[in-house]
C-alpha cells in the first residue's frame, strides 16, 4: 500500500491524506516559493515579479484578488448552512481564528512591516496596475491569502473529486499571487499567510468530526415539514 493511502491513517493526519492533491501541491508550490525568497530575499523577489506585467494578466489579476476579500467567508459561512450545521459552524470558527491571528500579526506584533507601495518609496519605482490603489501598512502577513487558502481548503475538504482539490488548489494559489502582483504584498506575507490558513483550518475541521449532536448535522431547509405541508393541503 502507498504510503500516501489514508485509508490505514487516522487523525488529522487522514484529513491531509484525504486532501492530498491540495496539500502536496501546496508543500511543493511554497517550498519553491521558500527558496527563491532565500536566493533573492523577499523584496528582491518582489522587485523580479512586478517587473513581468500585461494587460491580460492586469485585468485577470484585479478581478482574482476579490476572492480573498474579508465578506466572502461569510457567504461561504450562509451557502454551508444548507449541508449541515456542523459544516457552517466550523468554517465559521475556522475563519474567525485565522482572522484573529493575521490581525494579531499585522497590527500588534508586526506593524513596522510597510507594504511594497511605502516600503520602495524612495528607493525603486515600481508598477502599479492601473485602477488599482495598493495600501501602504500592515504587510505582514497576507490577509486576503490566508482567507483564500482557508475557503479553498475548506472546499477542497468537503468535496471528494481530486481534480475539483487540484483547481481549487490553483485557485487559492492564483489569489495569493495576485496579492504579490498588484504590489499588495511581499512574496513572505504570501507564504506566511497560507500556512496560517493551512495549519488552522485542518485542525479545527478534524475536531469538529469529534463532536457527537444530532443538532449540529441538521442544515437548513427551503422545503416545508410533511406535517406543514398536510396543514396547508
Amino acid at each position: 500500500m502507498s504510503i500516501f493511502s489514508s485509508k490505514k491513517a487516522s487523525g488529522i493526519l487522514k484529513v491531509i491524506l484525504d486532501n492530498k492533491y491540495f496539500i502536496a501541491p501546496f508543500i511543493v508550490l511554497s517550498t519553491y516559493l521558500l527558496f527563491l525568497i532565500g536566493i533573492h530575499g523577499s523584496a528582491g523577489l518582489f522587485l523580479n515579479i512586478n517587473s513581468y506585467n500585461c494587460d491580460f494578466a492586469d485585468h485577470f489579476f484585479y478581478h482574482i484578488t476579490n476572492l480573498g476579500d474579508g465578506f466572502v467567508p461569510y457567504i461561504l459561512v450562509a451557502v454551508l448552512l444548507f449541508i449541515s450545521f456542523r459544516e457552517s459552524l466550523t468554517f465559521l470558527t475556522a475563519t474567525f481564528v485565522i482572522s484573529i491571528l493575521v490581525t494579531l500579526l499585522k497590527r500588534y506584533y508586526f506593524p513596522e512591516f510597510d507594504r511594497p507601495v511605502a516600503y520602495f518609496e524612495f528607493t525603486e519605482v515600481i508598477r502599479h496596475v492601473p485602477a488599482y490603489n495598493p495600501p501602504s501598512l500592515y504587510s505582514f502577513p497576507s490577509g486576503h491569502t490566508a482567507t483564500a487558502f482557508g475557503i479553498f481548503l475548506y472546499l477542497a475538504i468537503l468535496i471528494k473529486n481530486k481534480y475539483l482539490k487540484f483547481i481549487l488548489f490553483c485557485t487559492a494559489a492564483l489569489v495569493s499571487f495576485s496579492r504579490i502582483y498588484l504590489s499588495a504584498h511581499f512574496p513572505l506575507d504570501v507564504f506566511v499567510g497560507s500556512y496560517i490558513a493551512i495549519s488552522i483550518t485542518i485542525p479545527i475541521y478534524y475536531f469538529s468530526r469529534q463532536i457527537n449532536n444530532p443538532w449540529i448535522d441538521r442544515k437548513i431547509s427551503l422545503r416545508p415539514k410533511n406535517s406543514i405541508r398536510k396543514q396547508i393541503l
